[in-house]
């Protein structure tokens, strides 16, 4: 990951609570003392976020000081969730694409697999060596090229 993705990641995860805050403020769901409070919160910790996982800890983490942060952190859950079920489906679309004149059946199973409710790259990739393998090398040439 580049430098400027970095700063880009950082500048949405910021982004994100200000406009909870916002809203918790248009809604005066929240107080201008205690939304400040909670922004300087997030702004100190603001350099220990690389990841969408790293910011759902530091929301859960806050929201034990911060009530008002759960609602947040149940919305950061489920796009994280959303996101990663996303992201396994275009990959499982990826390779299904390669794989499908050569083991057919296969394909077919996996995208059954993929479909079900809770699986995850995980699962896939233990159930389906050659998937596993795959992911190992698409990994591995994205850490290559973010070098």
């Amino acid at each position: 990951m580049t430098q400027d993705q970095k700063l880009k990641d950082k500048n949405d995860f910021a982004k994100v609570v200000c406009l909870f805050l916002a809203e918790g403020l248009r809604t005066r769901k929240i107080g201008l003392l205690r939304a400040s409070e909670i922004a300087q919160k997030v702004v100190d910790n603001i350099n220990l976020l690389d990841t969408e996982t790293d910011f759902l800890r530091l929301i859960k983490e806050l929201s034990k000081d911060f009530e008002e942060l759960v609602k947040l952190e149940d919305r950061v859950s489920l796009y994280i969730k959303s996101d990663e079920r996303t992201k396994m489906e275009t990959t499982v679309k990826e390779y299904v694409a390669k794989v499908l004149a050569s083991n057919s059946q296969m394909a077919m199973d996996l995208i059954k697999d993929a479909l079900k409710p809770g699986t995850d790259f995980k699962s896939l990739a233990a159930k389906y060596p050659e998937f596993k393998s795959y992911l190992e090398k698409k990994n591995a040439s994205q850490r290559n090229i973010q070098n």
